[in-house]
């Protein structure tokens, strides 16, 4: 089990920052400027014992963005209200921050209970108490604390060990990823970032990928709550060592994760939880893990307000995946409106089909049916396990979790297998199907369509394909008949006087023997136009031999041929030209020819001006 994080947020001047320092002895208030002028201006950081983590947060209005940055990560929120004060408009903005990003319980701490008498503590318990109804805070404890007397504190330091004894049912991806919080430079290692690990895990030597650099780095060391240690799993906090990457190449913000799974990403679809009314089209800044980007935020219908789907359009890439929960605020004043949760990310086509696509996800609720819709987004576009392992931001083994509950995914294949649902089996299908009869519809006398023309249509993988395809002969719904995909009733229709021409054509190419008829000859032999000829040829493909396209000979005749050969071969070890034209009895017009044509088909093979058998 991981670390337990746990967040301290509230007011500007509540007491966050000294309370920490009385759980753990140690100031958060490093910058120069916050000792200065006395508040908290960055994230802070201490723990309390090996397995728990405090993050104190800014609490002024102009710092909000660092708060954001500091309480992504957190599991338990540590609600601080100064009993002078009570409620103030950060302690507002804090907690609705704390709901939009979904945290699930904490601690709420009245500080600076020494500057005031019991009847007066007693009413700010009780605006607090109206102020969290109906919120995840509802039902904690609520602590009263003196950082002045230390009042208070050796109870709350109890009640953060037992609040971290609950188990979190936390969403690991089993794909190692870290937003970095920080970056600094420690004499004799270098380079060293830190942030809390949001899923997977880390390794001394593993290498990993920083993002928006796309650089690969290999991790030098580990530490986590000032100890050296071999690994990081999901939840703990750690510094960690980076070899070769100067600390003016990260910045916080960055995002340090497994090679492929992460990507940079220009737009995502999202579910959100709005607290003031949006626009379309409006500007807005949005805050994701340790990042903050500006965006444009499109809703694909009029009642936006109402099924809060979205689309967001990064003014600036960045990096998120599916299950990401963001917080957005105005672009000015600044002002939290809102958060939610990532859906899919990257969507690419025109606005029609976005918005199209954004609806599906109105009724989508649970991650298998998000997961199911993304699969089947593009009906003819088919994800790998691989592919949507990598697209989703999971690891395989996540991935069939979901695949396992997923009534309407199919999987075909055995290395790295094709995943999608049975609509786009049946959608492939269907216009498989469509591709056939369109073209039996203009195309009367050819048999059919082989693998490559019908995915010409399509662009499938061909493995893929040629699956479909056999599956829709088992159901009896096509036919297939040497290399030739027909559908499954489809037959050439040949007219009585078809038939007569086609009898006469074959009489006429067998009497020929090796020296047959070109097309114009045979047409005017026939009395039929070219044209006429060429679709009885290609009816009578089964009884004919095509050498170049050109020059025809009946299949009796043909095999006739391959039996002299073997006679021949019987007897001598090679075969030229001369007793081939012997065997033959035709001209070196058709000589050449045949002899390629039995070297194509592996009957012969040449070596310098003779030929020898191939058959064993």
């Amino acid at each position: 089990m991981g670390q337990t994080t746990i967040g301290l947020s509230g007011h500007i001047d509540h007491g966050k920052t000294s309370i920490v320092k009385a759980l753990t002895g140690k100031n958060t208030d490093n910058l120069k400027d916050e000792i200065n002028r006395g508040m908290t201006i960055d994230i802070g950081f201490a723990h309390l014992n090996e397995k728990i983590s405090l993050i104190d947060v800014p609490g002024h209005e102009k710092f909000i963005r660092n708060m954001v940055a500091g309480v992504c990560s957190i599991d338990y929120s540590l609600l601080v209200i100064a009993a002078d004060d009570g409620i103030m408009p950060q302690t507002v903005e804090h907690f609705e921050i704390l709901k939009l990003l979904d945290i699930k319980s904490g601690i709420i701490v009245i500080n600076k209970i020494d500057l005031v008498d019991r009847e007066w503590l007693d009413l700010i318990e009780i605006e607090v108490k109206a102020f969290v109804k109906n919120s995840f805070l509802e039902n904690v404890k609520i602590l009263k604390v003196s950082t002045i007397t230390n009042e208070g504190i050796s109870l709350l330091k109890k009640e953060i060990a037992s609040l971290s004894e609950s188990k979190i049912n936390k969403f690991d991806r089993k794909i190692f990823r870290m937003f970095i919080d920080r970056v600094f430079t420690k004499k004799g290692f270098g380079t060293v970032v830190t942030g809390t690990v949001l899923s997977g895990l880390i390794k001394k030597g593993q290498q990993l990928e920083i993002l928006p650099t796309s650089k690969d780095i290999n991790i030098r060391d580990i530490h986590s709550h000032d100890n050296k240690v071999n690994q990081l799993v999901l939840g703990d906090r750690g510094a960690i060592n980076l070899q070769s990457i100067d600390r003016f190449e990260i910045k916080r913000g960055y995002h340090l994760g497994e090679k492929d799974y992460f990507s940079l990403i220009n737009n995502a679809i999202v579910r959100l939880n709005i607290l003031k009314e949006l626009s379309h089209n409006q500007r807005v800044r949005v805050h994701i893990g340790t990042q903050e980007v500006m965006a444009r935020i499109l809703f694909p219908n009029k009642n936006f307000n109402i099924n809060k789907l979205a689309l967001l359009k990064f003014e600036n890439n960045i990096i998120c995946s599916f299950k990401d929960k963001f917080i957005i605020r105005t672009y000015s004043p600044i002002t939290t409106i809102g958060g939610g949760k990532i859906l899919d990310v990257n969507v690419e086509g025109k606005w029609t089909k976005i918005k199209n696509y954004i609806n599906k996800f109105e009724k989508n609720i649970l991650d298998k049916d998000i997961i199911e819709e993304i699969i089947q987004a593009d009906l003819l576009s088919i994800y790998t396990k691989d592919s949507l392992s990598k697209h989703l931001g999971i690891s395989i083994d996540v991935l069939n979790e979901f695949i396992n509950i997923i009534d309407g995914v199919l999987v075909i294949g055995n290395t790295n297998p094709w995943i999608f649902t049975k609509k786009q089996k049946e959608f492939i299908e269907n216009e498989i199907c469509s591709i056939l009869n369109v073209f039996h519809s203009v195309n009367l006398f050819k048999k059919g369509m082989i693998l490559e023309q019908i995915n010409e249509k399509l662009s499938l993988p061909e493995k893929l394909l040629k699956s479909l395809l056999l599956d829709l002969c088992d159901n009896k719904k096509i036919k297939i008949l040497n290399d030739y995909y027909s559908m499954y009733n489809f037959k050439i229709e040949l007219s009585g006087n078809d038939i007569k021409i086609k009898n006469k054509l074959l009489d006429k190419l067998e009497s020929e023997f090796y020296e047959t008829s070109g097309l114009s000859d045979l047409a005017f032999f026939l009395n039929e136009s070219e044209n006429k000829v060429k679709n009885i040829l290609k009816i009578a493909d089964d009884d004919i031999v095509v050498i170049n396209g050109s020059i025809f000979f009946t299949k009796n005749n043909y095999n006739k041929l391959l039996n002299n050969i073997d006679k021949h071969f019987k007897i001598k070890d090679t075969l030229n030209i001369s007793e081939f034209k012997s065997i033959t009895n035709t001209s070196r017009k058709y000589v050449v020819p045949l002899l390629e044509y039995l070297d194509k088909n592996k009957i012969t093979y040449r070596i310098g001006n003779e030929r020898k058998y191939n058959k064993k």
